[in-house]
């Protein structure tokens, strides 16, 4: 299967609506494919299928940065909507206790 531009939105807005503003990885990839069908209910892809494509688009620069914040920003709509740039600035986070080591940048 080729993924399209659109697909590969959707996976990105099914990865953020359901990372947010969580650093932990427990259970998300279940609640990313369901919110994924729900974006493309023509489309049948495994769990793992989905996250190694999110893996891969946020990997290979298929998206410049100025559209990954805004497909993030679409799928965590933030509680101030007058949010200044400086608010969306990236925030360093610290490693979690429990020492995940996922392969997701928004991971710990």
């Amino acid at each position: 299967m080729r993924w399209s531009q659109a697909m590969n939105a959707n996976a990105l807005r099914a990865y953020f609506g359901v990372k947010g503003e969580e650093t932990g990885c427990l259970a998300y990839r279940a609640r990313m494919h369901r919110l994924f069908a729900k974006l493309e209910p023509s489309l049948t892809v495994t769990e793992q299928n989905l996250a190694d494509r999110v893996r891969y688009i946020l990997r290979s620069n298929i998206f410049d940065v100025a559209e990954l914040e805004r497909l993030r920003r679409e799928a965590v709509p933030s509680s101030d909507e007058n949010a200044t740039a400086e608010d969306s600035a990236p925030q360093i986070v610290e490693q979690p206790a429990n020492g995940c080591r996922c392969e997701y940048p928004s991971c710990g």
